[in-house]
């Protein structure tokens, strides 16, 4: 018995250190890559990828993937963003929607590249939750289901919009649909009132539009607001921040555009 109690101490200290070296090797790549000492990193990077790092699984894939440091090989690319997915790793679950939506490294599978991307969105990642909703509101990769496309586009539009103005474009442009949406009455049960909210939250970021685009946004406000009740406008903003769950910032340059 002691000796097997003895084999079992060792395992879990092994485990453990395990663990803990996989994490410092790649923070250890992490510096190494960051000053471009290459030839440094990349023993490190394999090392903790091979000991179960799931960010260094996908680090390691991402240079597989773009042929940076190392030589370009799609396949291994996806092996390594596998491996990290499996760990739940959010960039990795991206990448796989990517490969298996365009079939680069691997076959073409929308129903795969949907999955991924509903693992993705779930992690409140706007671009995989942008995806989620056109493939929803489409029928790609899995059912139409205009319930869950709503669904889906109400949690990305009352996302904070990013710097990054291709990610806030996601944002807005759902916020936008939505408005549309509930407009036009086509897809799901017309209400101008709901609609009138949306357009008040597009506004708030609504320089991820072009001068243009922004015009002809005002100009169908201006015609929506026609069919509200004195009531209904002069409740608009109190309701959309409701919604939105934060004060509106913008709603001064209602009529303006932004540049």
């Amino acid at each position: 018995m002691k000796k097997h109690l003895t084999t079992l101490f060792i395992m879990i200290v092994g485990l453990s250190t395990f663990g803990q070296n996989a994490d410092e090797l790649n923070l250890q790549s992490k510096k190494f890559l960051e000053i471009q000492q290459f030839d440094k990193a990349i023993p490190l990077l394999k090392k903790s990828a091979e000991l179960g790092n799931a960010e260094a699984q996908y680090n390691l894939g991402f240079c597989y993937q773009t042929g940076t440091i190392v030589e370009k090989n799609q396949k291994k690319a996806i092996e390594w963003y596998l491996k990290s997915a499996e760990q739940g790793f959010n960039d990795a679950f991206y990448q796989l929607m990517m490969a298996y939506g365009n079939g680069e490294g691997i076959d073409q599978d929308p129903k795969k590249a949907f999955t991924y991307a509903l693992k993705c969105a779930e992690n409140n990642d706007g671009t995989c939750m942008w995806n989620v909703v056109n493939c929803y509101y489409s029928g790609i990769g899995t059912d139409k289901n205009i319930n869950d496309m709503i669904k889906w586009a109400i949690r990305l539009g009352k996302l904070q919009n990013p710097e990054n103005l291709a990610k806030s474009g996601y944002i807005t442009s759902s916020r936008l649909q939505l408005a549309y949406l509930y407009r036009d009455g086509k897809e799901i049960k017309q209400n101008y009132f709901e609609s009138y909210l949306w357009f008040l939250i597009y506004n708030e970021f609504k320089v991820d539009f072009s001068i243009s685009q922004q015009q002809q946004v005002i100009k169908d406000i201006q015609d929506l607001e026609t069919k509200l009740t004195a009531e209904q406008k002069e409740n608009g903003q109190k309701a959309a921040e409701k919604l939105l769950e934060r004060p509106l910032n913008n709603i001064g340059n209602l009529y303006k555009t932004d540049i």
